[in-house]
């Protein structure tokens, strides 16, 4: 996907005027596949850094677009997810996401006002297999 068609579909999601600047954008559009379909984008703080969770209708993707440390992409299957959760508060909403294998990612101080969007693009169809 090229970034004109990922700023197309955020204005869709009603979310490009919250990332439009963000870094990990252009990361993002690098590595959605073909036909892939971007439902939901959000930043938390994972592991110590400000990350951004992209869902697709495919993968979540951990993306970090550090000033001083390399680039990252974690990649999770959608059918691998076993379970999540979106905390909302006040302020410092936080999301979990433990896939079957037992991995657990946790997102704190993530944007309460996106958990209706998350938890719409979580419960989405998994696209059939080829």
């Amino acid at each position: 996907m090229n970034r004109k068609a990922l700023d197309k579909r955020m204005q869709e999601l009603s979310i490009y005027s919250d990332f439009y600047y963000r870094k990990e954008l252009n990361a993002l559009a690098q590595v959605l596949q073909e036909g892939e379909q971007l439902n939901c984008i959000l930043t938390g703080v994972h592991e110590g850094n400000r990350k951004m969770l992209a869902v697709t209708d495919r993968r979540l993707l951990v993306l970090f677009a550090g000033a001083l440390a390399a680039k990252s992409v974690t990649v999770i299957r959608r059918d691998a997810v076993k379970e999540y959760r979106f905390d909302k508060k006040l302020l410092f909403s936080s999301v979990c996401i433990r896939t079957d294998s037992g991995t657990e990612f946790v997102f704190t101080n993530t944007q309460g006002s996106l958990k209706e969007l998350f938890e719409w693009a979580m419960c989405r169809p998994l696209p059939a297999a080829d």
